[in-house]
């Protein structure tokens, strides 16, 4: 398995799934940056406390639980496309993520818009 490869798999299942925030620190770099399309895409820097705020303020509100349906990558990117039930309400998304790794941390995120329901 790569580096990226089991760097984005630590982040989905024991940061998201077993609620695990404080391991943002080890798995992540400081700044994380995500890109997100749209018209202007924006591009947000993120310090380690921005980003175990807003994973907190997600597991509160959604309680998310993720099924990695493919998680491909080399030593730096990995490329994951996921779905998730939100315990909170039972609302199903799906999404796919690409993620840049350096040294053995996510330092980059390009989201999509996520979509309702699954992956066919």
């Amino acid at each position: 398995m790569s580096a990226a490869v089991r760097a984005v798999e630590r982040y989905v299942l024991e940061i998201y799934n077993a609620g695990r925030v404080d391991l943002v620190r080890e798995i992540c770099a400081d700044p994380v940056v995500r890109h997100d399309p749209g018209a202007p895409a924006r591009r947000t820097a993120m310090s380690h406390d921005e980003q175990v705020d807003r994973i907190t303020r997600d597991l509160a509100t959604h309680d998310p639980q993720f099924t990695i349906v493919h998680l491909v990558g080399d030593d730096e990117i990995a490329s994951l496309t996921w779905e998730a039930t939100r315990r909170t309400t039972g609302d199903r998304l799906c999404g796919i993520e690409i993620f840049r790794v350096r040294d053995g941390r996510v330092t980059d995120v390009w989201n999509a818009p996520y979509a309702e329901g699954a992956w066919s």
